[in-house]
């Protein structure tokens, strides 16, 4: 049997498996904005050059290189407190302690 624990406050979920919810989330890049210089380039050229570089690395036999900022795939698993929590504030605004000032 599969054991489920929350992601956040440790509780079991193995008991009662209508009591899980699962959080998927996904963060990835977002291309840049196009500018004029971009309209300007020859792109043909561009990817040509991109592509005998790839071949290269293949033949090499070396790894093709990544994305520095890769997209990520997260899943974890919440009670019901938590879920209700995380949906109310996904972001955890309300969990960051804002900075108190004087009135002066």
């Amino acid at each position: 049997m599969r054991h489920f624990s929350c992601d956040l406050c440790g509780k079991d979920l193995t008991a009662r498996p209508d009591a899980r919810y699962v959080l998927r989330m996904e963060v990835a890049p977002v291309a840049a904005a196009l500018c004029e210089a971009d309209l300007d380039q020859d792109h043909l050229d561009a990817m040509a050059e991109m592509l005998d570089d790839l071949e290269a690395e293949r033949d090499a036999g070396l790894e093709p290189r990544r994305a520095a900022a890769a997209t990520q795939r997260l899943e974890f698993d919440l009670c019901p407190g938590c879920r209700q929590r995380f949906v109310a504030d996904p972001l955890g605004r309300e969990r960051v302690p804002k900075p108190r000032f004087s009135p002066n």
